[in-house]
Protein backbone atom coordinates (compact mmCIF):
# COMPACT_ATOMS: atom_id res chain seq x y z
CA UNK A 1 0.00 0.00 0.00
CA UNK A 2 1.09 3.29 -0.89
CA UNK A 3 0.39 5.99 1.45
CA UNK A 4 1.32 9.50 1.74
CA UNK A 5 1.40 12.08 5.21
CA UNK A 6 1.01 15.56 4.39
CA UNK A 7 1.41 17.64 7.43
CA UNK A 8 4.85 19.17 8.46
CA UNK A 9 7.64 17.58 10.55
CA UNK A 10 5.92 13.94 11.23
CA UNK A 11 6.46 10.92 9.32
CA UNK A 12 4.28 8.02 8.59
CA UNK A 13 6.16 6.30 11.24
CA UNK A 14 5.86 8.58 13.57
CA UNK A 15 2.00 8.94 12.62
CA UNK A 16 1.42 5.49 13.79
CA UNK A 17 2.75 5.90 16.89
CA UNK A 18 0.00 8.22 17.81
CA UNK A 19 -2.42 5.18 18.48
CA UNK A 20 -0.16 3.92 21.88
CA UNK A 21 -0.54 5.56 25.07
CA UNK A 22 1.89 7.69 25.88
CA UNK A 23 2.54 6.59 29.28
CA UNK A 24 3.18 2.75 28.60
CA UNK A 25 3.77 2.66 24.98
CA UNK A 26 0.97 -0.09 24.84
CA UNK A 27 -2.06 -0.06 22.47
CA UNK A 28 -5.38 1.70 23.79
CA UNK A 29 -7.48 -0.04 26.51
CA UNK A 30 -9.59 -1.91 24.46
CA UNK A 31 -8.52 -5.55 23.53
CA UNK A 32 -6.64 -5.80 20.29
CA UNK A 33 -8.04 -8.70 19.50
CA UNK A 34 -11.48 -8.13 19.60
CA UNK A 35 -10.79 -4.75 17.52
CA UNK A 36 -9.41 -7.04 14.75
CA UNK A 37 -12.18 -9.50 15.03
CA UNK A 38 -14.59 -6.54 14.60
CA UNK A 39 -13.04 -5.13 11.41
CA UNK A 40 -12.99 -8.75 10.26
CA UNK A 41 -16.56 -9.31 10.36
CA UNK A 42 -17.48 -5.66 8.85
CA UNK A 43 -15.51 -6.37 6.26
CA UNK A 44 -17.37 -9.81 5.50
CA UNK A 45 -20.55 -7.95 5.57
CA UNK A 46 -19.68 -5.40 3.72
CA UNK A 47 -18.82 -8.04 0.70
CA UNK A 48 -22.05 -9.76 1.69
CA UNK A 49 -24.33 -6.29 0.83
CA UNK A 50 -22.02 -6.12 -2.56
CA UNK A 51 -23.58 -9.76 -3.25
CA UNK A 52 -26.31 -8.66 -2.50
CA UNK A 53 -28.06 -5.32 -2.46
CA UNK A 54 -29.38 -3.81 -5.89
CA UNK A 55 -28.95 -0.71 -5.06
CA UNK A 56 -25.52 0.57 -5.67
CA UNK A 57 -26.38 3.79 -3.23
CA UNK A 58 -27.67 0.95 -0.63
CA UNK A 59 -24.52 -1.00 -0.78
CA UNK A 60 -22.44 1.97 -0.31
CA UNK A 61 -24.07 3.42 2.67
CA UNK A 62 -23.41 -0.13 4.19
CA UNK A 63 -20.37 0.24 3.52
CA UNK A 64 -20.13 3.28 5.38
CA UNK A 65 -21.73 2.63 7.91
CA UNK A 66 -19.61 -0.65 8.63
CA UNK A 67 -16.76 1.28 8.76
CA UNK A 68 -17.96 3.72 11.21
CA UNK A 69 -19.18 0.68 13.30
CA UNK A 70 -15.93 -0.88 13.44
CA UNK A 71 -13.35 1.73 13.99
CA UNK A 72 -13.29 4.86 16.08
CA UNK A 73 -14.26 7.14 12.75
CA UNK A 74 -17.09 9.42 13.15
CA UNK A 75 -18.25 9.42 9.50
CA UNK A 76 -16.88 8.39 6.29
CA UNK A 77 -18.15 9.75 2.73
CA UNK A 78 -17.72 7.31 -0.66
CA UNK A 79 -16.91 9.51 -3.50
CA UNK A 80 -17.63 8.54 -7.27
CA UNK A 81 -15.81 10.31 -10.40
CA UNK A 82 -18.53 9.78 -13.05
CA UNK A 83 -18.24 11.85 -16.39
CA UNK A 84 -15.29 13.44 -14.74
CA UNK A 85 -17.47 15.04 -11.38
CA UNK A 86 -17.40 14.08 -7.84
CA UNK A 87 -20.39 12.37 -7.11
CA UNK A 88 -21.42 11.40 -3.50
CA UNK A 89 -22.69 7.83 -3.33
CA UNK A 90 -22.14 6.24 0.08
CA UNK A 91 -21.82 7.84 3.67
CA UNK A 92 -22.24 8.04 7.56
CA UNK A 93 -22.16 10.24 9.94
CA UNK A 94 -22.76 13.14 8.10
CA UNK A 95 -26.23 15.23 7.06
CA UNK A 96 -28.73 14.76 4.34
CA UNK A 97 -26.41 16.70 1.46
CA UNK A 98 -28.26 16.47 -1.94
CA UNK A 99 -26.68 19.32 -3.04
CA UNK A 100 -23.02 17.79 -2.35
CA UNK A 101 -21.84 18.01 -5.62
CA UNK A 102 -22.75 21.90 -6.48
CA UNK A 103 -21.03 22.72 -3.01
CA UNK A 104 -18.21 20.92 -3.60
CA UNK A 105 -17.94 22.58 -7.16
CA UNK A 106 -17.95 25.77 -5.67
CA UNK A 107 -15.33 24.81 -2.99
CA UNK A 108 -12.93 24.28 -5.87
CA UNK A 109 -13.82 27.26 -8.25
CA UNK A 110 -12.91 29.30 -4.77
CA UNK A 111 -9.55 27.48 -4.72
CA UNK A 112 -10.11 25.06 -1.54
CA UNK A 113 -7.51 22.40 -2.02
CA UNK A 114 -9.31 18.88 -2.09
CA UNK A 115 -6.87 15.99 -0.90
CA UNK A 116 -9.36 13.53 -1.59
CA UNK A 117 -9.10 15.02 -5.31
CA UNK A 118 -5.06 14.38 -5.17
CA UNK A 119 -5.80 10.95 -3.75
CA UNK A 120 -8.07 9.68 -6.79
CA UNK A 121 -5.39 11.52 -9.52
CA UNK A 122 -2.58 9.69 -7.67
CA UNK A 123 -4.25 6.09 -6.73
CA UNK A 124 -2.21 6.88 -2.91
CA UNK A 125 -3.63 7.03 0.25
CA UNK A 126 -3.80 10.43 2.15
CA UNK A 127 -3.82 11.09 5.67
CA UNK A 128 -4.20 14.76 6.97
CA UNK A 129 -3.76 14.96 10.76
CA UNK A 130 -6.26 17.64 12.63
CA UNK A 131 -7.51 18.32 8.99
CA UNK A 132 -10.92 19.75 10.62
CA UNK A 133 -9.55 22.80 12.09
CA UNK A 134 -8.17 23.69 9.18
CA UNK A 135 -11.09 23.22 6.88
CA UNK A 136 -13.39 25.11 9.08
CA UNK A 137 -11.16 28.19 8.91
CA UNK A 138 -10.84 28.44 5.31
CA UNK A 139 -13.30 30.51 3.57
CA UNK A 140 -12.58 28.61 0.25
CA UNK A 141 -14.39 25.96 2.21
CA UNK A 142 -17.08 27.82 3.17
CA UNK A 143 -19.89 26.32 0.66
CA UNK A 144 -19.31 22.86 2.90
CA UNK A 145 -18.83 24.25 5.78
CA UNK A 146 -22.26 23.16 7.20
CA UNK A 147 -21.70 19.73 5.84
CA UNK A 148 -18.58 18.84 6.99
CA UNK A 149 -18.63 20.56 10.36
CA UNK A 150 -21.39 18.62 11.83
CA UNK A 151 -19.56 15.40 12.29
CA UNK A 152 -17.20 15.69 15.48
CA UNK A 153 -14.21 14.94 13.70
CA UNK A 154 -10.10 15.71 13.36
CA UNK A 155 -7.83 13.57 11.27
CA UNK A 156 -8.65 12.34 7.74
CA UNK A 157 -7.82 10.09 5.56
CA UNK A 158 -8.58 9.35 2.32
CA UNK A 159 -8.24 6.23 -0.07
CA UNK A 160 -8.63 5.45 -3.67
CA UNK A 161 -11.38 2.67 -4.86
CA UNK A 162 -9.75 1.06 -7.12
CA UNK A 163 -10.40 -1.66 -9.92
CA UNK A 164 -7.70 -3.44 -12.58
CA UNK A 165 -5.24 -0.16 -11.88
CA UNK A 166 -8.02 2.53 -12.41
CA UNK A 167 -9.40 4.72 -9.83
CA UNK A 168 -13.11 5.24 -9.67
CA UNK A 169 -13.27 7.21 -7.04
CA UNK A 170 -12.75 7.52 -2.99
CA UNK A 171 -13.18 6.49 0.37
CA UNK A 172 -12.60 9.27 2.91
CA UNK A 173 -12.74 8.92 6.86
CA UNK A 174 -12.91 11.19 9.37
CA UNK A 175 -11.17 10.59 12.68
CA UNK A 176 -13.38 11.24 16.20
CA UNK A 177 -10.69 13.59 18.26
CA UNK A 178 -7.89 12.33 19.99
CA UNK A 179 -8.21 9.04 17.24
CA UNK A 180 -5.44 8.91 14.61
CA UNK A 181 -4.90 6.06 12.26
CA UNK A 182 -2.84 2.90 12.75
CA UNK A 183 -1.51 0.70 9.92
CA UNK A 184 -4.09 -1.78 11.13
CA UNK A 185 -7.00 0.83 10.56
CA UNK A 186 -5.11 1.93 6.97
CA UNK A 187 -5.37 -1.74 6.07
CA UNK A 188 -9.06 -2.24 7.35
CA UNK A 189 -9.88 0.91 4.77
CA UNK A 190 -7.77 -0.17 2.19
CA UNK A 191 -10.27 -3.61 2.24
CA UNK A 192 -13.38 -1.15 2.95
CA UNK A 193 -12.53 0.63 0.01
CA UNK A 194 -11.89 -2.49 -2.14
CA UNK A 195 -15.23 -3.40 -1.19
CA UNK A 196 -16.63 -0.53 -2.22
CA UNK A 197 -14.76 -0.08 -5.59
CA UNK A 198 -16.22 -3.79 -6.19
CA UNK A 199 -19.74 -2.97 -5.71
CA UNK A 200 -19.16 0.50 -8.36
CA UNK A 201 -17.67 -1.75 -11.18
CA UNK A 202 -19.51 -4.44 -10.62
CA UNK A 203 -22.89 -1.65 -11.39
CA UNK A 204 -21.16 -0.07 -14.05
CA UNK A 205 -20.56 -3.72 -15.78
CA UNK A 206 -24.16 -4.44 -15.23
CA UNK A 207 -25.48 -1.11 -16.37
CA UNK A 208 -23.26 -1.99 -19.91
CA UNK A 209 -24.58 -4.68 -19.98
CA UNK A 210 -28.28 -3.29 -19.98
CA UNK A 211 -27.12 -1.08 -22.27
CA UNK A 212 -25.93 -3.53 -24.60
CA UNK A 213 -29.17 -5.91 -24.96
CA UNK A 214 -31.18 -2.99 -25.56
CA UNK A 215 -29.18 -1.79 -28.11
CA UNK A 216 -28.86 -5.56 -29.65
CA UNK A 217 -32.97 -5.64 -29.19
CA UNK A 218 -33.34 -2.17 -31.36
CA UNK A 219 -30.89 -3.05 -33.64
CA UNK A 220 -33.12 -6.85 -34.21
CA UNK A 221 -36.30 -4.64 -34.20
CA UNK A 222 -35.27 -2.25 -36.76
CA UNK A 223 -34.36 -5.14 -39.08
CA UNK A 224 -37.41 -6.51 -38.53
CA UNK A 225 -39.47 -3.72 -39.00
CA UNK A 226 -37.68 -3.29 -42.35
CA UNK A 227 -37.43 -6.89 -43.53
CA UNK A 228 -41.28 -7.21 -42.78
CA UNK A 229 -43.81 -4.38 -41.86
CA UNK A 230 -41.81 -1.42 -44.07
CA UNK A 231 -42.03 -4.00 -47.19
CA UNK A 232 -45.70 -4.32 -47.17
CA UNK A 233 -46.58 -0.96 -46.48
CA UNK A 234 -45.05 -0.23 -49.68
CA UNK A 235 -46.71 -3.09 -51.69
CA UNK A 236 -49.93 -1.40 -50.19
CA UNK A 237 -48.69 2.01 -51.55
CA UNK A 238 -47.84 0.19 -54.87
CA UNK A 239 -51.10 -1.36 -55.19
CA UNK A 240 -53.06 1.93 -54.11
CA UNK A 241 -51.08 3.73 -57.42
CA UNK A 242 -52.02 0.56 -59.51
CA UNK A 243 -55.30 0.56 -58.64
CA UNK A 244 -55.60 4.73 -59.37
CA UNK A 245 -54.45 4.04 -62.46
CA UNK A 246 -56.81 0.94 -63.18
CA UNK A 247 -59.87 3.46 -62.23
CA UNK A 248 -58.24 6.12 -65.18
CA UNK A 249 -60.27 8.87 -66.05
CA UNK A 250 -63.99 7.07 -65.42
CA UNK A 251 -66.49 9.69 -64.52
CA UNK A 252 -69.09 6.97 -63.39
CA UNK A 253 -69.87 7.37 -59.97
CA UNK A 254 -68.19 4.25 -58.98
CA UNK A 255 -65.27 5.07 -60.73
CA UNK A 256 -65.12 8.24 -58.60
CA UNK A 257 -65.81 5.89 -55.21
CA UNK A 258 -63.13 3.79 -56.44
CA UNK A 259 -60.78 6.65 -56.65
CA UNK A 260 -61.75 7.91 -53.60
CA UNK A 261 -60.47 5.11 -51.86
CA UNK A 262 -57.46 4.38 -53.67
CA UNK A 263 -56.02 7.84 -53.13
CA UNK A 264 -57.03 7.38 -49.19
CA UNK A 265 -55.12 4.12 -49.38
CA UNK A 266 -52.22 5.64 -50.85
CA UNK A 267 -52.06 8.41 -48.19
CA UNK A 268 -52.66 6.11 -45.56
CA UNK A 269 -49.40 3.97 -47.13
CA UNK A 270 -47.13 6.59 -47.76
CA UNK A 271 -47.92 7.96 -44.16
CA UNK A 272 -47.35 4.63 -42.75
CA UNK A 273 -44.03 4.18 -44.51
CA UNK A 274 -42.54 7.46 -42.96
CA UNK A 275 -43.46 7.01 -39.78
CA UNK A 276 -41.96 3.57 -39.82
CA UNK A 277 -38.67 4.77 -41.22
CA UNK A 278 -37.91 7.46 -39.07
CA UNK A 279 -39.24 4.57 -36.17
CA UNK A 280 -36.15 2.97 -37.86
CA UNK A 281 -33.90 5.79 -37.47
CA UNK A 282 -34.37 5.99 -34.34
CA UNK A 283 -34.34 2.63 -33.49
CA UNK A 284 -30.82 1.75 -34.75
CA UNK A 285 -28.04 2.28 -32.12
CA UNK A 286 -26.04 5.34 -32.62
CA UNK A 287 -22.83 4.85 -34.05
CA UNK A 288 -20.93 8.51 -34.43
CA UNK A 289 -18.80 6.53 -36.71
CA UNK A 290 -15.75 8.99 -36.28
CA UNK A 291 -18.01 11.81 -36.53
CA UNK A 292 -18.72 15.11 -34.37
CA UNK A 293 -21.99 15.86 -32.65
CA UNK A 294 -22.82 18.44 -34.99
CA UNK A 295 -22.13 16.49 -38.27
CA UNK A 296 -23.86 13.59 -36.38
CA UNK A 297 -26.90 16.28 -36.12
CA UNK A 298 -26.27 17.62 -39.66
CA UNK A 299 -26.84 14.12 -41.34
CA UNK A 300 -29.72 13.44 -38.80
CA UNK A 301 -31.16 17.43 -40.07
CA UNK A 302 -30.87 16.28 -44.09
CA UNK A 303 -33.06 12.96 -43.18
CA UNK A 304 -35.86 14.51 -41.47
CA UNK A 305 -36.04 17.01 -43.87
CA UNK A 306 -36.13 14.64 -46.57
CA UNK A 307 -38.40 12.64 -45.65
CA UNK A 308 -40.90 15.10 -43.74
CA UNK A 309 -40.49 17.98 -45.87
CA UNK A 310 -39.74 20.23 -42.93
CA UNK A 311 -37.12 22.30 -43.29
CA UNK A 312 -34.03 21.90 -40.59
CA UNK A 313 -31.67 24.87 -40.14
CA UNK A 314 -28.49 23.59 -37.67
CA UNK A 315 -26.83 26.32 -36.29
CA UNK A 316 -23.64 25.78 -34.40
CA UNK A 317 -20.34 27.52 -33.45
CA UNK A 318 -17.00 26.25 -32.15
CA UNK A 319 -17.72 23.24 -30.03
CA UNK A 320 -15.38 21.54 -27.98
CA UNK A 321 -14.74 17.36 -28.42
CA UNK A 322 -17.42 15.95 -26.05
CA UNK A 323 -17.20 12.93 -24.09
CA UNK A 324 -18.97 9.69 -26.79
CA UNK A 325 -21.62 9.24 -24.06
CA UNK A 326 -22.68 12.39 -23.96
CA UNK A 327 -22.43 13.26 -27.54
CA UNK A 328 -24.97 10.62 -27.81
CA UNK A 329 -27.56 12.01 -25.11
CA UNK A 330 -27.62 14.90 -27.00
CA UNK A 331 -28.10 13.09 -30.15
CA UNK A 332 -30.77 11.24 -29.00
CA UNK A 333 -32.42 14.55 -27.01
CA UNK A 334 -32.47 16.28 -30.46
CA UNK A 335 -33.63 13.46 -32.64
CA UNK A 336 -36.67 12.96 -30.09
CA UNK A 337 -37.00 16.97 -30.30
CA UNK A 338 -37.47 16.69 -34.37
CA UNK A 339 -39.43 13.66 -34.03
CA UNK A 340 -42.00 15.47 -32.10
CA UNK A 341 -41.82 18.60 -34.14
CA UNK A 342 -43.02 16.50 -37.54
CA UNK A 343 -45.92 14.65 -35.69
CA UNK A 344 -47.33 17.49 -33.83
CA UNK A 345 -46.36 20.56 -34.35
CA UNK A 346 -47.41 21.49 -38.02
CA UNK A 347 -44.26 23.47 -38.53
CA UNK A 348 -42.27 24.34 -42.11
CA UNK A 349 -39.18 25.12 -40.08
CA UNK A 350 -37.00 23.92 -37.11
CA UNK A 351 -33.71 25.28 -35.87
CA UNK A 352 -31.25 23.29 -33.53
CA UNK A 353 -28.99 25.65 -32.45
CA UNK A 354 -25.72 24.73 -29.75
CA UNK A 355 -23.70 27.19 -27.60
CA UNK A 356 -21.04 26.45 -25.68
CA UNK A 357 -20.10 29.30 -22.84
CA UNK A 358 -16.93 27.99 -20.37
CA UNK A 359 -18.44 24.50 -19.94
CA UNK A 360 -21.60 25.01 -19.83
CA UNK A 361 -23.61 23.61 -23.07
CA UNK A 362 -26.83 24.94 -24.15
CA UNK A 363 -29.02 23.02 -27.05
CA UNK A 364 -32.00 24.51 -28.96
CA UNK A 365 -34.90 23.15 -30.37
CA UNK A 366 -36.76 26.03 -32.35
CA UNK A 367 -40.12 25.65 -34.25
CA UNK A 368 -42.46 28.01 -35.88
CA UNK A 369 -45.55 25.77 -35.51
CA UNK A 370 -48.79 25.78 -33.64
CA UNK A 371 -47.19 25.38 -30.62
CA UNK A 372 -48.32 23.41 -26.84
CA UNK A 373 -51.78 23.53 -26.42
CA UNK A 374 -51.12 23.11 -22.99
CA UNK A 375 -48.75 21.37 -20.36
CA UNK A 376 -46.65 18.75 -21.79
CA UNK A 377 -47.76 15.19 -20.21
CA UNK A 378 -44.67 14.55 -17.68
CA UNK A 379 -44.75 11.18 -18.01
CA UNK A 380 -45.03 11.39 -22.28
CA UNK A 381 -42.37 8.58 -23.21
CA UNK A 382 -40.17 10.35 -25.24
CA UNK A 383 -40.36 13.83 -22.97
CA UNK A 384 -39.17 11.38 -19.79
CA UNK A 385 -36.46 10.05 -22.33
CA UNK A 386 -35.15 13.48 -22.75
CA UNK A 387 -35.26 14.73 -19.52
CA UNK A 388 -33.15 11.74 -17.88
CA UNK A 389 -30.43 12.23 -20.12
CA UNK A 390 -30.20 15.84 -19.08
CA UNK A 391 -30.16 14.52 -15.66
CA UNK A 392 -27.76 12.16 -16.06
CA UNK A 393 -24.97 15.42 -16.78
CA UNK A 394 -26.58 17.48 -13.81
CA UNK A 395 -28.60 18.85 -16.46
CA UNK A 396 -32.26 20.37 -16.90
CA UNK A 397 -34.42 20.20 -20.19
CA UNK A 398 -37.08 22.55 -20.58
CA UNK A 399 -40.14 22.79 -23.19
CA UNK A 400 -42.31 25.44 -23.45
CA UNK A 401 -44.23 27.99 -26.44
CA UNK A 402 -42.07 30.74 -27.95
CA UNK A 403 -43.66 34.41 -30.00
CA UNK A 404 -43.38 31.94 -32.89
CA UNK A 405 -43.65 28.22 -31.67
CA UNK A 406 -42.31 25.39 -29.20
CA UNK A 407 -38.57 25.36 -27.91
CA UNK A 408 -37.44 22.56 -26.43
CA UNK A 409 -34.08 23.77 -24.34
CA UNK A 410 -31.06 21.67 -22.66
CA UNK A 411 -28.65 22.88 -20.20
CA UNK A 412 -25.63 21.20 -18.64
CA UNK A 413 -22.01 20.69 -17.95
CA UNK A 414 -19.72 19.48 -20.31
CA UNK A 415 -17.22 17.20 -17.90
CA UNK A 416 -13.87 17.66 -17.71
CA UNK A 417 -11.38 15.46 -18.92
CA UNK A 418 -10.82 12.00 -18.55
CA UNK A 419 -8.98 11.63 -15.44
CA UNK A 420 -9.92 14.86 -13.63
CA UNK A 421 -12.51 15.48 -11.05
Amino acid sequence: MRMTTLHEGVSVAEAMTNAVCPDCGQPPAEDGVRRRQRRLAAIARAASSVADEASLSVTLDVVAREVVQATHISAVQILRVEGGTMRLIGKAGFIDADDFPERFEECRKLGARMYFVESFQSQETIVVPHRKAAVMADPRWGPLHRIMGAPQWDSFATVPLIVRGRALGVLNAFYSPGEDPSQEEFEFLEAMADQAAMAVDSADLLARSRQDAQLEERARLARELHDSVVQQVFSMRMHAKALRAQVGDADTASGDKVRLVADELLGLAQNALADLRSLILQLHPLELGGRNLIDAVRTLAESVQASSGVRIEIRAGELAELPTELAEDLYRIVQEALHNVVKHAQATKAVVSFAATGRQLTVKINDNGVGLAGEPRANALGLVSMRERAQRWRGTMEIGNTADGARVRVRLMVPYADGQA
